[in-house]
């Protein structure tokens, strides 16, 4: 008889204990996160702040918290779960009554992007283990991160650099309308950068050496395609990522010397999934951050082919440096900027791959690739 009763109060008190606990567990927790900043650039470092309270008398056991992140914002010394492109990161707590609790992660900014962290899923249990409780918790945080910059004269090489017995170091981002002096003329260099009034003066071939202005613009047109018979999504996601940067370079560089910009693309932002990209041109840093922030939003996903893309933006640039990265380049493509050529413009195109024999270069516009294998 004793021990029926002993066993039939150890079996109240875990029913006690299942239906206080489950009833009570997650009554009363208040959960928050924060980043330290809202804007951030590729590679950056900066803080997660994360807070637990319980606002109840009753102590919790064990509670558990996963924040669902993006992989390519890297939590260090956290424990976590990478599903395709979500990051979970979990963290655990012991909470007595009344109790609150704030870590700080520190979190690494690996790509740029727009990301929103909407909720975590906040677990909990009793002592036993008979208990589990879960429930998402919102969040709502949004983290801006701007893609970075490289050193675009160093990774890139001139198609003339090739050509002929002289190597010549040549510089992507020149002005072609402000001449700052001359220079011998060496093979490669196009015959409209001749200065005649120098070569009878020194009886022999001189050039004009160009350097920046504020009063001409430029016009940096970005193809988010990674292959010419690429429809919708892109296939080489790191190509045209590395792209991004260096149209954020050429960016970085007009405005550091007040020059006007406007940028374009094929493709869209997270916020317009219907329009093609072509900003007005300006100099401010309210343009600058816009810029900066369509970068941050482009999607990796082509509205139009990037030659229909020209041809229909082809007509607004009149006396602007124009700036063309792309992946590939096609005789299309370069039929498209010599009409953009004789409208008074410059074109150069940087494509973003080694060389190779079978691309097409164009005579009159000079042609950057990339150096090495990325």
């Amino acid at each position: 008889m004793e021990l029926l009763v002993i066993v039939t109060l150890v079996m109240l008190f875990f029913l006690a204990e299942l239906l206080f606990y489950k009833k009570l567990l997650l009554k009363k927790i208040e959960y928050k996160l924060s980043f330290s900043k809202v804007e951030a650039f590729e590679g950056d470092d900066m803080f997660v702040d994360e807070e637990i309270y319980n606002k109840k008398p009753i102590a919790i056991p064990w509670i558990k918290a996963d924040i669902h992140s993006s992989k390519y914002l890297e939590f260090a010394g956290a424990s976590s779960t990478i599903v395709d492109q979500r990051r979970i990161v979990t963290s655990g707590f012991i909470l007595r009554g009344y109790q609150k609790t704030k870590r700080r992660w520190y979190m690494k900014c690996t790509r740029r992007g727009v990301f929103d962290i909407e909720n975590a899923t906040v677990s909990c249990g009793d002592l036993l283990g008979l208990v589990t409780e879960s429930k998402p918790m919102p969040i709502n945080i949004t983290l801006t991160v701007y893609p970075g910059i490289i050193n675009i004269n160093e990774m890139f090489f001139s198609s003339k650099d090739i050509m002929g017995e002289a190597i010549v170091k040549r510089f992507i981002l020149d002005d072609p309308f402000i001449v700052r002096g001359t220079r011998d003329y060496v093979p490669g260099d196009t015959i409209n950068k001749i200065n005649w009034k120098a070569t009878a003066r020194h009886n022999k071939l001189m050039v004009k050496e160009n350097d920046f202005t504020t009063k001409v613009g430029i016009t940096v047109l970005f193809n988010i395609q990674s292959d010419y018979n690429e429809f919708n999504f892109v296939k080489d996601r790191d190509v045209i990522e590395f792209g991004i940067k260096a149209v954020s370079t050429i960016l970085n560089r007009g405005f550091k010397n007040n020059t006007p910009i406007r940028f374009g693309t094929n493709g869209f932002i997270i916020d317009n999934e219907k329009d093609m990209i072509f900003t007005k041109q300006g100099s401010s840093q309210e343009h600058a951050m816009e810029l900066l922030t369509i970068l941050a939003k482009l999607v990796l996903k082509n509205i139009r082919n990037f030659e229909i893309y020209l041809e229909r933006i082809e007509e607004k640039l009149v006396d602007t440096q124009v700036f063309i990265v792309t992946a590939y380049i096609n005789e299309e493509m370069i039929d498209i900027a010599r009409r953009i050529l004789r409208r008074g413009n410059t074109v150069k195109f940087l494509v973003l791959d080694t060389y190779d024999e079978r691309t097409p270069i164009p005579a009159d516009m000079e042609v950057f690739f990339i150096r090495k294998e990325r």
